[in-house]
């Protein structure tokens, strides 16, 4: 924010408190106005770039240059903690362990900087650096005096053409900024800078304007009776220039990640959407992500904002905790935790929040559930990528990840927080019974021969029935190269968010396994269970095929494609290369009865023989069913029969 602005700002208050001081003295009484409350509305926000450049060296020299920082981002929880927190599992889960990362050698420590005023703050660097950023921390200026050292999170997670970064500070405004950056091997990152956060100023901004009363007062539980008052993205601000496609989303919910924001406590009411655009800004200018990494943020005085685009409707991936951020939300409790209690309004809001998720997806707030380790670099997970860990369904950052998160403070009022969502769940199953979806899930038209388990066209259209009380549908996918594992059923792609049509029509990319889904929207916005319409594979192109020497392209219009590819010499090969998750081989070609036989060989091992001998056909499929999935070689192998086979496409499908 300019001084510019800043005095505008104080010549405003100053006139209208002067003005209504006067009258007062004059003996004029003024009558009680209820005023409407002001319209929020799209606020741009400046942010600026403050690069950082190694190690300073009168920076280095100052006192406390390298004092430890609060929320310091290794300060592990205590072991009893995590015994207590993730109880020992019986089912093969992984046991996440205390880990005690080097946290590096000193790589970067900037002079303190004079800024523009801001609210936010964060850390970048270039996501392609070959330096591992171990430590970030940053200080700052408010009211003329520095802060601590405040430890800033490795979030981990990345977009193409984005930034690398930490999760953000916030302040009640400051002018000043000092970075400290510790490295595995004590060089910096490439494009080091602080970036710093004006969000500006909105009319509603002391008002902080919620949505309307609960979607629902039926007798049957749809999950959203006792959703809380949630201040809308118009309502804080959201300028939505700023945000783009972020299409992932969680087929269902697990687990709910407790969260807490770095930096100040001492914010004021009328400061709170403001912090919200900061973050906003800080995720998409800076970080160059689509949209804010969080679904849910609460403050101090219990006020609960929607994050991420349909968090109020769905569960949009966030980016609440590296490595587990699909199948979970993040609630993210406005303030530093390490240094101060919550107060009981923000538990308050908090619980609300945990109770609705937990009625809505069927979730025990005092249970437990298991997650799947993700690769997310930089995150500090606890556990390998690719184990699964058994963790409670209502869980700090730190159960999974190297964080002091959500702060010792807030981690004392778990039980408290698990104890009252279970209880609000209680009560709302006794009111409105069991959660109930609000519309039915569509009945699908069954996929053509030519569609599934192979879609031979790169281009095809499916169908579904109407869905009484619907108000449109959405269309979602997972996808996965025959080369790759498939996403997890519970991380899907909105394909089309919205269509009132009852059919979809979609292009497959050649060497695609797709699973496309459909679910309807209720007249309140509401989900529907999803139906699947297709599960589906896609032919893979030659120029990924490995041929042995000896094979010919020929070219024919019966043949599938106008081409093949023949030989007629025993033991020639055409091998696909370390392949996953194969459960079907699909062979297309030509056959006569003068032609041979091929062997398909997957893993190493024979699985079938096909044989081309067949009366004449330019066009004929073969399937070969495998138990299970499979990973490793496909490989074709010709029969030593002296006679020619043909091949024109291969597929391999995975259900």
């Amino acid at each position: 924010m300019t001084t510019t602005r800043m005095a505008r700002r104080a010549a405003r208050t100053a006139v209208t408190t002067s003005t209504v001081v006067a009258l007062a003295l004059a003996g004029v009484v003024l009558p009680t106005v209820s005023l409407p409350v002001p319209e929020a509305h799209a606020v741009a926000p400046d942010v600026e770039h403050v690069p950082v450049r190694g190690i300073d060296a009168d920076a280095r020299h100052q006192r406390g240059a390298l004092d430890d920082a609060v929320g310091h981002e290794h300060a592990a929880p205590e072991k009893e903690e995590l015994a207590k927190e993730v109880p020992a599992d019986g089912r093969g889960a992984t046991t996440l362990a205390q880990g005690a990362p080097d946290e590096g050698d000193l790589a970067a420590l900037s002079e303190r900087t004079t800024t523009q005023d801001f609210l936010v703050a964060g850390v970048t660097w270039d996501a392609a650096t070959g330096s591992e950023v171990t430590e970030v921390a940053v200080r700052v200026r408010e009211d003329g005096r520095w802060s601590d050292w405040q430890a800033l999170g490795l979030d981990g997670v990345t977009v193409d053409g984005g930034r690398a970064g930490t999760e953000p500070i916030v302040s009640t405004g400051a002018d000043g900024v000092q970075a400290r950056v510790r490295t595995a091997d004590g060089t910096p990152p490439r494009g080091l800078q602080v970036d710093v956060v004006d969000p500006g100023t909105s009319r509603a901004d002391a008002y902080v304007g919620q949505d309307t009363a609960p979607a629902s007062s039926a007798s049957a539980g749809t999950g959203f009776e006792i959703r809380p008052s949630i201040v809308t993205r118009a309502g804080w601000g959201a300028d939505e220039s700023l945000s783009g496609s972020w299409p992932e989303t969680s087929k269902s919910l697990r687990a709910i990640y407790v969260h807490h924001t770095a930096g100040t406590n001492g914010y004021r009411e009328s400061q709170s959407a403001a912090l919200v655009r900061g973050i906003y800004a800080y995720h998409t200018k800076s970080r160059g992500w689509p949209d804010i990494g969080y679904q849910i943020l609460v403050d101090k005085y219990g006020n609960i904002f929607q994050g991420r685009k349909d968090a109020r409707v769905d569960n949009p991936i966030g980016a609440q905790a590296g490595g587990y951020n699909t199948g979970t939300i993040g609630v993210s409790a406005m303030g530093n935790f390490d240094t101060a209690r919550p107060t009981s309004a923000l538990l308050t809001a908090m619980a609300k929040v945990l109770a609705w998720k937990s009625y809505q997806y069927k979730i025990d707030p005092k249970g437990t559930t298991t997650l799947v380790t993700g690769g997310s670099t930089g995150s500090g997970t606890r556990a390998k990528p690719g184990s699964t860990v058994r963790v409670p369904t209502v869980l700090m950052h730190r159960t999974t990840n190297e964080t002091a998160c959500p702060g010792r403070y807030l981690a004392a009022k778990m039980s408290t927080l698990r104890s009252s969502a279970a209880s609000r769940k209680a009560a709302a199953i006794k009111r409105y019974g069991s959660m109930r979806w609000a519309v039915a899930a569509p009945t699908r038209y069954a996929p053509t021969a030519s569609q599934s388990p192979v879609q031979w066209s790169t281009r095809a259209t499916y169908k579904w029935k109407k869905v009484s009380g619907a108000r449109y549908y959405q269309v979602l996918y997972r996808e996965a190269h025959w080369s790759s594992d498939m996403p997890s059923t519970n991380y899907w792609r909105v394909l089309k968010s919205a269509t009132t049509a009852t059919s979809v029509t979609v292009n497959l990319d050649r060497g695609k396994a797709r699973q496309i889904a459909v679910r309807a929207i209720s007249s309140k916005y509401h989900r529907g269970p999803m139906t699947t319409l297709v599960a589906t594979s896609t032919t893979i192109l030659p120029k990924s095929w490995s041929f042995s020497t000896g094979w010919k392209k020929v070219n024919n219009a019966v043949y599938y494609g106008d081409y093949a590819y023949q030989t007629s010499t025993g033991g020639k090969t055409i091998t696909l290369k370390s392949a996953n998750q194969v459960h079907r081989v699909v062979v297309r070609g030509p056959t006569n009865p003068a032609d041979g036989k091929v062997q398909v060989l997957v893993g190493g091992k024979v699985r079938a023989t096909l044989d081309f001998g067949r009366p004449s056909d330019g066009d004929r499929i073969f399937t070969v069913n495998l138990s299970g999935h499979n990973d490793g070689d496909v490989t074709l192998k010709k029969v030593s029969d002296g006679k020619k086979v043909r091949i024109s496409q291969i597929a391999l499908a995975r259900w």
